[in-house]
């Protein structure tokens, strides 16, 4: 072997290994973190946590540096640890890029972080349960059944209380919860929509529900979650002067709009260019002849 050839495989043989890039890189960035984090997460186990969850998923380590940080930084800035037991959020590799999912038990943390909810639920309903839900009252009829088979999963719901006494909830079947999620998740086949369906379901009616309650201006953690749920992160920039931390997000528009009918081609007069009015009648109409 040539001196060159020596010196490029010397040169190959001691390239950092992709989980030594990530390592050092949340070092690096533990100062911002720790500024991210509410005083309840220490930075030490929220950066441990992180390096376990991260280097489990080989293709977290693909994606680009940029993308796995803002979105680790926004679970950070959230006070939730992801890709862990407690289901709070998932990071999920989307071609290079990561996409930030919250998790049931996270959202239900959120919330309950404000400190304006007397009560947040939602369950599962099984086909042979007692069930019924008024949504000019909120009010929800839901017993399950006690002696025998609770049978399939057929809906999902959701339920809030403030302590101030407003009330809401929602409501979606199992087909809807399907729709939703394939709809508004890039990675429905390969995240928690695959592995944990109903909690992802429950999280959804939670979400829904949850455009209805009165905000906390205080607590904008729940909000930020709602809306960067489901969302593919690119980067991340944090103010030196403030330390406020923005996002570049991948936003996918998605059209509620029906589609429009298409304005049918005028119809021209081949010989003579000029185009062809309508006939309401049509060509095969015939005018009533007078019978006198």
């Amino acid at each position: 072997m040539t001196n060159a050839k020596q010196a490029l495989s010397k040169k190959a043989n001691n390239k950092p290994a992709p989980q030594d890039n990530v390592r050092n890189l949340l070092m690096s960035m533990k100062g911002e973190i720790n500024n991210a984090l509410p005083q309840y997460l220490p930075a030490d186990k929220f950066v441990r946590t992180s390096l376990t969850a991260i280097n489990s998923n080989p293709k977290l380590l693909q994606c680009s540096p940029q993308s796995l940080l803002a979105a680790v930084m926004n679970s950070a800035q959230l006070g939730l640890e992801f890709n862990t037991p407690l289901g709070e959020a998932y990071l999920i590799p989307y071609g290079n890029q990561v996409q930030f999912q919250i998790g049931y038990q996270g959202l239900l943390k959120l919330a309950h972080n404000t400190g304006q909810f007397r009560r947040i639920t939602a369950k599962e309903v099984h086909e042979n349960d007692d069930f019924d839900i008024d949504y000019g009252t909120g009010e929800i009829k839901h017993k399950p059944v006690l002696i025998g088979e609770s049978g399939d999963v057929i809906g999902y719901y959701a339920v809030y209380e403030t302590k101030e006494g407003g009330r809401d909830s929602f409501y979606m079947s199992k087909e809807d919860a399907e729709a939703y999620g394939r709809r508004f998740s890039k990675s429905f086949n390969s995240g928690p929509w695959k592995t944990n369906f109903d909690a992802m379901a429950k999280k959804s009616c939670i979400i829904q529900v949850l455009k209805y309650a009165p905000k906390a201006i205080d607590k904008p953690e729940l909000g930020q979650a709602m809306a960067y749920d489901n969302q593919v992160f690119k980067s991340s920039n944090t103010d030196s002067e403030t330390g406020g931390i923005t996002y570049d997000i991948d936003y996918e528009v998605v059209d509620d709009e029906p589609e429009q009918k298409q304005e049918q081609e005028p119809k021209v007069d081949k010989e003579t260019g000029e185009i062809i009015e309508d006939d309401f009648f049509g060509d095969d109409f015939e005018p009533v002849k007078d019978d006198k």
